[in-house]
């Protein structure tokens, strides 16, 4: 059972971030380029994690290069499908059936669940539909299913 006391200062805390993400700049979106804005939550020094809730990734997809506005919640998939990028490879969304891979040349990526060896992500191998940006200058190059299962087989 909770003290009314502990009850009071988790709901004063739910308050004070209720209010930091309400106060929180929105992205503008439009045809010619995506407004960078970050936002960092407080970092939690005892474990060195700093959290970026909102960051732009640059996508290079069949030659084109896109400016996708990440909120650092949703895949780099679903942020650049919600931003038209259109052509781009995918299917379960869940990392497991690898038609998403991309490469990383650019920055830093987190991929929870991804099914690839730790030696394909170390070589900068990601699926965007797990991927999230760790950080701004997050740049992407969309690749081949076929290279990518080249990669994770020699491995």
């Amino acid at each position: 059972p909770y003290s009314s006391r502990a009850a009071a200062r988790t709901q004063a805390a739910m308050a004070a971030v209720t209010r930091a993400v309400l106060a929180a700049p929105v992205a503008r979106l439009s045809s010619r380029r995506v407004a960078p804005q970050t936002r960092a939550l407080p970092s939690r020094a005892s474990r060195g994690v700093s959290l970026v809730v909102r960051s732009t990734v640059s996508i290079e997809h069949q030659g084109k290069t896109y400016e996708v506005e990440c909120d650092g919640f949703d895949s780099i998939l679903d942020a650049a499908l919600d931003a038209g990028i259109e052509d781009l490879s995918y299917d379960c969304k869940m990392g497991v059936c690898m038609t998403c891979p991309s490469k990383v040349t650019g920055g830093k990526v987190t991929q929870d669940g991804a099914m690839l060896s730790d030696d394909v992500a170390d070589m900068g191998y990601a699926l965007l539909c797990v991927a999230l940006p760790d950080g701004e200058d997050v740049k992407i190059e969309t690749v081949t299913e076929e290279e990518l299962l080249d990669v994770q087989l020699c491995a």
